[in-house]
């Protein structure tokens, strides 16, 4: 792209307010400070955007479920995994796990970019277990349906960050598109 285009593009976007922009509540409902969290809604609805899926709100009591989960992680030696199908931790909403070995070096837009990355393996085609595995959490940023999202985060004893997205609805529905 041209330095000409790449001016205009700059000038365009900069002044004209987001038609996908929400804003985060100052009580975020989880260790997420509002800017990052703001920065995290703000990355997930330009994504969203890209594809015609409609802006997220951020949800605090959302967020204070995936703080939950992030911080039984914790209590748990920082083992990776989501939610289990039943029992007191059972899984109600959509669900993204990041998992970065220092909390200095990683950040909350890492993990939306780490998710977002997986963009290379979606062709547009319905979920299937095979799909699922490249690209879930990318298209649990983008599926049509989800309204809501809120983030929690930790820093584990050995400074590992983890961080943990709740989705509502949940998407990835087998033989159904993201969008």
């Amino acid at each position: 792209m041209s330095p000409k285009i790449q001016f205009i593009l700059w000038v365009f976007f900069s002044s004209t307010p987001l038609l996908w922009a929400q804003s985060v509540p100052s009580v975020t409902g989880s260790k997420l400070t509002p800017k990052e969290a703001q920065d995290a809604l703000d990355f997930h609805n330009r994504v969203r955007h890209e594809v015609g899926s409609p802006p997220l709100q951020w949800s605090a009591e959302l967020a204070a479920y995936a703080q939950a989960w992030a911080n039984h992680l914790a209590e748990s030696d920082c083992e990776m995994m989501h939610r289990p199908g039943e029992g007191k931790w059972k899984q109600l909403h959509g669900e993204n796990i990041y998992w970065g070995s220092d909390a200095a070096q990683y950040s909350i837009t890492d993990a939306c970019q780490g998710w977002y990355s997986e963009i290379k393996d979606y062709h547009h085609e319905p979920i299937s277990q095979t799909n699922f595995r490249k690209a879930g959490h990318y298209t649990q940023m983008v599926w049509k349906n989800t309204a809501r999202v809120g983030i929690g985060k930790v820093v584990c004893k050995n400074g590992a960050l983890i961080v943990v997205a709740n989705y509502d609805p949940p998407g990835n529905y087998v033989g159904e598109k993201a969008y």
